[in-house]
């Protein structure tokens, strides 16, 4: 599929996808770590998808065709400048850490990402999901990104107001590459900045399955006084389970992977049912907030529109 001198600037090599998401499932596929810009073009003429750390994702069972591309080192990159007028400029590429990015702002006494804190990401995809907690979002502080887009041949810079984000959706076309962000951000004290972040991450470890694999949350919120996860409890759900898939009982928008056993049928086939549950006793239309690869299309469908589902 690749030419020699791409293989030889960037690595290509064959994986099963569940060793590369955080809720341990998927087939395989060829895995592309892409380090050299100048490979851009041959890249793009094949059939591919973008991973960033495999959170919210899932991936069938069969694995996917196209190629899987990672961002190599040449995007794990953090460049911090010195604040002029209280705002400082920081400029990360989307295959660092958003944890490190966090760590980084927090040391330079920056203010804005320990919102952040807890989201297991890379920054592309924070960037392409605007990843978010109760307190903030990912593109709050960004005052510009790195892209391709789909149908385009080269990177380029987009400023913040060309983005018509909302809540988990950068606004930009499915297939877009991130290949980086700028933030501006406010200076901030250091350890009252470190201890809010310790904070979030604690209240995230005690209200979610952070040590179990999982994808994070399941489902959008249908609006923001009925998260997902409090109407899949009233719906009596927590805990049932298929296979080795379960539905968390310490969050009930989490479905876990707690032996490394559940397949993706397993997960679908509980989607399927809260998603029906939800549907004929409540009336609400829970829509997914992970991403599908290759998965049943029945799981985007609307549950009115398919049979009764008992699990």
């Amino acid at each position: 599929m690749f030419s020699t001198d791409f293989r030889a600037k960037n690595q290509v090599t064959d994986v099963r996808l569940a060793t590369r998401t955080t809720m341990k499932v998927g087939g395989p596929a060829q895995l592309v770590s892409f380090d050299d810009r100048g490979s851009l073009g041959e890249l793009l003429d094949v059939p591919h998808r973008w991973l960033g750390k495999g959170a919210n994702l899932l991936v069938d069972d069969a694995g996917v065709g196209e190629a899987v591309v990672v961002l190599g080192p040449a995007f794990d990159t953090c460049e911090l400048s010195p604040a002029r007028g209280g705002v400082a400029l920081v400029k990360a590429g989307a295959a660092l850490d958003l944890a490190e990015l966090i760590a980084a702002c927090i040391a330079a006494g920056l203010a804005g990402p320990e919102g952040l804190s807890g989201v297991p990401a890379s920054v592309g995809g924070a960037l392409r999901m605007n990843a978010g907690t109760s307190t903030c979002w990912m593109l709050d502080w960004v005052s510009r990104v790195e892209v391709v887009l789909p149908g385009e041949r080269a990177p380029r810079w987009l400023e913040r107001a060309e983005m018509p984000a909302s809540y988990r959706d950068s606004g930009l076309p499915h297939g877009t590459l991130f290949l980086g962000c700028e933030l501006s951000l406010a200076e901030g004290d250091p350890a009252a900045l470190r201890a809010q972040g310790a904070k979030l991450k604690k209240a995230k470890a005690a209200s979610q399955p952070l040590a179990q694999p999982s994808a994070g949350c399941v489902f959008k919120n249908p609006t923001p006084e009925l998260p997902a996860g409090k109407l899949i409890d009233e719906l009596g759900l927590k805990g049932l389970r298929v296979g080795g898939a379960m539905v968390s009982p310490v969050h009930a928008n989490f479905i876990v992977n707690p032996e490394r056993t559940a397949t993706c049928s397993d997960v679908s086939a509980l989607v399927r049912t809260i998603r029906d549950r939800a549907w004929r006793e409540r009336g609400i239309e829970l829509r997914l907030e992970v991403e599908t690869w290759n998965c049943p299309a029945e799981l985007h469908a609307h549950p009115r529109d398919l049979a009764k589902v008992e699990v």
